[in-house]
């Protein structure tokens, strides 16, 4: 128990420490008028081919909900017969997404998404964490599908230095 509060304690002080000293770009604001931001600093590649075609990266996008979209989302829960603690606080998630290409497919899945209040207090009914990835499509003309495109910018970013370093 005291390792799974310890565990569970240097997580949330790492996605804190994250949110304090992240780079937030402002990237898209949907028909709720929630706005996402992206973490340009955040993106890491986790693998790729020797080819670079196919590449895994991830990153940290936060979305700030505005009243119309906390009351929808509440709405959903409730449609569902759930409605997390702490829920009517919420002000804005932060999620780490982790994309990958393989050939001209593209998929994403969520490992860990942490709601806050205003004052900056993690919502404890709303950690959600995705240990086991179940990689999804990226669907065409969706909030991911933004959050690929900007990540997968830094990425390619990153390659041509790689190759730039290498003298390829």
């Amino acid at each position: 128990m005291k390792k799974v509060f310890l565990t569970t304690l240097m997580v949330t002080i790492m996605i804190a420490a994250t949110a304090l000293a992240a780079n937030w770009q402002q990237i898209y604001t949907d028909n709720d008028e929630n706005v996402i931001y992206f973490d340009t600093d955040s993106v890491q590649i986790t693998a790729m081919t020797p080819e670079r075609e196919d590449v895994t990266f991830c990153g940290i996008f936060r979305m700030d909900y505005s009243d119309k979209g906390r009351n929808d989302l509440i709405d959903w829960y409730r449609n569902y017969s759930i409605v997390p603690a702490g829920i009517e606080n919420l002000s804005y998630d932060i999620s780490t997404i982790h994309f990958k290409k393989e050939g001209d497919k593209r998929y994403y899945y969520i490992s860990e998404r942490v709601s806050y209040t205003a004052s900056g207090a993690q919502i404890e009914g709303m950690h959600y964490m995705n240990a086991e990835p179940t990689w999804q499509e990226v669907p065409v003309a969706s909030v991911v599908d933004v959050e690929y495109n900007e990540a997968k910018l830094i990425v390619d970013g990153k390659l041509y230095k790689r190759i730039d370093s290498q003298g390829i």
